[in-house]
């Protein structure tokens, strides 16, 4: 559950050159759906094992070279002078600074997506190669297009802002400038469910597709003790684009909402589905959304702060080759993006590793809430997360570093283990979050 966006600007502005790290909530398709045995090991048959250290070599390789290649694109830009001939240009056609940030920062924006292209194109071919896309390149590079323009607008309007607390503020702005993101990336995480994420996929009522299912959720809820209306319930027509499953939770408040994928409700049975329903109901109960929200914002404070700091140095030593003026000099962007890239890069296990402390609460809430609602739920884990790990061709002896580095997830083994081990009803003891008695199934 990645719902909190860490300074948008800065990422967005990098988001085709630094990929995202970590494992999703995907939950695929496996032959152990069908298998009577009972499953304690996360284990895939030889042929899988075989793709699936391929993927994992090829990945781990692929996340480090793509982030040493966003790298050296910012540093050569700081060494060509590019921020400082795009700066020159746009002042010659107009003397506001506002104009002058609405015409570099775009600029400098679709310079790095296209110069990342082929690193986009490659994760794509892998994917496809692998069997975890069905997407066409059509469909593809749509999707690649809507995302740049939604960025270079995101990134022009917390560009100018940001840039004008420096402006005003040339030794508090990392502090201003953090201050004046936050309402607007808050409200980007808003209304990403309603605007931005339909732009990309396909949602329908989920009781419109599958009222049989909505009806098995809904015990769900209400063993839980939350109300989650069927309005915020939808199916998400993944099939389109992945082969894997999948089921999430996104938004806040009035734009909260639980998402099916339509390949989930094919490839799993209903108990499995109120185990990831449960999961992700977890992440509204225990509050993860705004925690997530608070720990990306202190986090994102640090690093601008920091930035602050090394930003002066570097000018000092290397400003006038790179013909930055100061700080407030619009050719400091790639300066400024270099710095809060490598410092995210280099944050990666602080923010993961928060990450996987709230997905392991949420599967402890899967848990507990279908405990006493569907026959051996302990198992019905077991086997949701071997069908996670086999149909998204998850390695199942991932390096310890790098599990540390970039899931965002604990790893299936770990998971899978836990949902075994995890049985306080059998002690007498109360369960961690659901204190309420368990109903009978």
């Amino acid at each position: 559950m990645r719902l909190a966006t860490l300074a948008v600007f800065f990422s967005l502005f990098l988001a085709t050159a630094m990929p995202s790290s970590g494992q999703s909530t995907d939950l695929g398709q496996s032959a152990a759906a069908i298998s009577p045995h009972t499953i304690r090991e996360y284990s895939l048959p030889p042929d899988k094992l075989e793709k699936a250290h391929g993927l994992y070599s090829l990945s781990t390789k692929v996340q480090f070279v793509d982030a040493a290649y966003g790298f050296a694109i910012l540093i050569a830009a700081l060494f060509l002078a590019a921020g400082a001939k795009v700066r020159d240009w746009a002042e010659r056609i107009s003397e506001r600074k506002w104009v002058q940030g609405l015409l570099v920062i775009p600029i400098l924006a679709i310079a790095i997506a296209i110069l990342t292209i082929p690193g986009d194109l490659y994760r794509h071919h892998i994917s496809m190669s692998y069997g975890l896309s069905v997407q066409g390149w059509a469909s593809w590079w749509t999707d690649w297009a809507k995302g740049l323009l939604l960025a270079v607008i995101l990134e022009a309007l917390l560009g100018s802002l940001f840039y004008l607390m420096i402006r005003r503020s040339p030794r508090r702005w990392w502090f201003y400038g953090w201050l004046v993101c936050l309402p607007i990336i808050v409200l980007v995480v808003f209304v990403s469910p309603v605007i931005i994420e339909p732009m990309f996929n396909k949602y329908v009522p989920l009781e419109q597709k599958n009222p049989e299912l909505v009806d098995q959720i809904e015990r769900v809820v209400k063993r839980g003790g939350l109300e989650i209306p069927r309005s915020r319930m939808f199916e998400m027509a993944a099939s389109e684009k992945y082969t894997g499953d999948n089921a999430y939770v996104t938004g806040f408040g009035a734009s909260k909402r639980v998402v099916v994928w339509d390949t989930t409700e094919k490839h799993m049975t209903n108990p499995e589905i109120m185990f990831v329903f449960g999961h992700e109901m977890g992440h509204y109960v225990l509050k993860h959304i705004v925690q997530a929200i608070v720990a990306s914002f202190a986090l994102s404070l640090l690093f601008f702060y920091v930035s602050y700091r090394v930003s002066g140095w570097m000018l000092r030593r290397w400003g006038a080759r790179w013909r930055i003026r100061d700080m407030s000099d619009w050719a400091s962007l790639p300066l400024l993006a270099l710095l809060m890239g490598i410092l995210f890069f280099l944050g990666s296990p602080i923010e993961n590793g928060f990450s996987r402390h709230l997905e392991h609460q949420a599967d402890t809430f899967g848990l507990e809430v279908i405990h006493g609602l569907t026959p051996d739920s302990q198992q019905v884990a077991a086997q949701s997360f071997q069908k996670l790990g086999e149909n998204w061709l998850e390695y199942p002896y991932i390096n310890d570093f790098f599990a540390w580095w970039a899931w965002d997830h604990p790893t299936t083994r770990k998971r899978m283990h836990y949902a075994q081990e995890y049985d306080p009803w059998s002690r007498g003891e109360q369960p961690k979050f659901l204190k309420t008695p368990a109903q009978n199934p």
